[in-house]
């Protein structure tokens, strides 16, 4: 099954605004090991975010919707209720509950699927085993799947590198509090998405818990607590908006994004003054929480440079809004990309260059850190694009198709449900035309651009 996208020349409607989910998972994650009932207000309910809270429900945590809330009763700890857990293809929550594990006193299976199963996790297991952790990997060395054989964190000093992922970070400051004496955390070299290291800080304060850092987030110390119960109001998601500001940006019209609150800790909050820079009119009213797009230029005109050192998931969505500027666009600052879901600067470079768009990679050092396209006011289409596994590709691609002379067939639309489940359909009420078809990849002649 496709999804075909098929040409349009305005983009125009009111959209409601997302929740975040790295909001959300963090906000569920201080919940469940907080000792009684914490509320979580406006939580994403979708594939990961089910992912995490399915992961500590295997470890004794409750959770309850009620209308837009989410009521979760936690203070895991002692034995798990299951001793697998399946973290699916979301790598926070392997990596956060494989730290937790070390807390629980006797052996966890932590796995995943395919695709994280060769994501790159052998520096998070050799921080937690400084701290005194005892863990196995199973299969490949430094790779899940992983048995934690419940050894009590003893705290002390570890050290991580800081351009692989903050996840790690993240995972060592949840599971820190539950040492036996403080832990010190050092992070080597320089710290690649520092927005999420922030939004993990924010969270763990708020639930009680003690962490120090330094300015430049490259030492820690977090002391032994007690997680405490709260309540969590989760902002919308600046990942998710990406896509409906790219597509503003790249097509006339105008749009309203309701439930844009303002203020948020995420790095990808950004491409909100990088639409605006682009000449496009982007207006927030922080009194009816709403976000108004105006773009009467069609194309932005300009030759534009951005490093995206702090917020790298919206990389696949700047490659589509280049791929249509009248001059060009120069992105540096993302070379943490090649080890997420999938490397994205080379799956966008590979798939728009399908479309014959002018983008190339740009490498320091022999890894990939960036690329430049040179925009044009559209491109033949009628071809088949591939998602490579990963939601922000796919999300992505469908922005770029949407300005191509001929449909474009999308594989993997389903995926959307990971971060986005009504991405296709908020689309759709923006002017987007798009519709699953019984086709697959080969099914398509891209020579003559037509269905065969």
């Amino acid at each position: 099954m496709l999804l075909k996208v098929s040409p349009i020349e305005t983009f125009t409607g009111t959209f409601q605004a997302p929740a975040s989910k790295p909001e959300t998972q963090r906000a569920i994650l201080a919940a469940s090991l907080a000792a009684g009932k914490s509320v979580v207000r406006n939580d994403l309910r979708c594939l990961e975010t089910r992912y995490m809270r399915d992961a500590l429900r295997s470890a004794g945590a409750t959770f309850e919707e009620v209308g837009s809330n989410l009521e979760v009763t936690g203070g895991i700890g002692g034995s798990p209720i299951r001793e697998v857990i399946n973290a699916h293809g979301s790598g926070l929550v392997f990596r956060t509950i494989t730290a937790l594990a070390s807390a629980w006193g006797q052996p966890v299976i932590l796995s995943g699927d395919a695709v994280l199963r060769k994501r790159v996790m052998n520096d998070l297991f050799l921080a937690l085993r400084q701290l005194g952790a005892e863990i196995d990997c199973i299969s490949e060395i430094g790779q899940a799947p992983v048995v934690n054989w419940g050894r009590r964190l003893r705290g002390g000093h570890c050290e991580l590198p800081g351009d692989v992922s903050s996840q790690f970070v993240t995972a060592i400051l949840f599971a820190a509090p539950f040492g036996e004496r403080a832990t010190t955390l050092r992070v080597l070299g320089d710290v690649y998405s520092k927005s999420y290291i922030e939004q993990t800080i924010a969270c763990l304060r708020r639930s009680g818990i003690s962490v120090d850092h330094s300015d430049d987030l490259k030492e820690y110390r977090v002391s032994p607590g007690s997680f405490l119960p709260q309540e969590y109001d989760v902002g919308e998601d600046y990942t998710s908006l990406s896509y409906i500001l790219a597509a503003s940006a790249t097509l006339p019209g105008d749009v309203t994004i309701k439930g844009v609150h303002g203020g948020s800790l995420q790095g990808e909050r950004q491409i909100v003054e990088l639409v605006r820079d682009l000449g496009i009119s982007v207006e927030h009213h922080a009194a009816s929480k709403e976000l108004f797009i105006r773009n009467d230029i069609g194309r932005p005109k300009g030759r534009f440079e951005v490093n995206a050192l702090d917020f790298p998931n919206i990389v696949p969505t700047l490659c589509a809004i280049g791929a249509y500027i009248d001059g060009s666009l120069t992105v540096t600052g993302a070379r943490i990309t090649r080890l997420h879901k999938a490397p994205r600067v080379r799956a966008m470079t590979t798939e728009l260059q399908k479309l014959e768009v002018n983008i190339q990679s740009l490498e320091i050092d022999g890894i990939i850190d960036g690329f430049k396209v040179f925009g044009k006011a559209s491109y033949p289409g009628g071809c088949v694009l591939e998602s490579w596994g990963d939601h922000r590709i796919f999300m992505s691609l469908f922005v770029a198709a949407q300005r191509c002379e001929l449909p474009c067939w999308l594989e993997g639309y389903g995926d959307t449900n990971l971060s986005f489940p009504g991405f296709i359909d908020a689309f759709r009420s923006c002017g987007s035309v798009a519709e699953i078809v019984d086709l697959q990849p080969g099914d398509i002649e891209i020579d003559s651009r037509e269905v065969v």
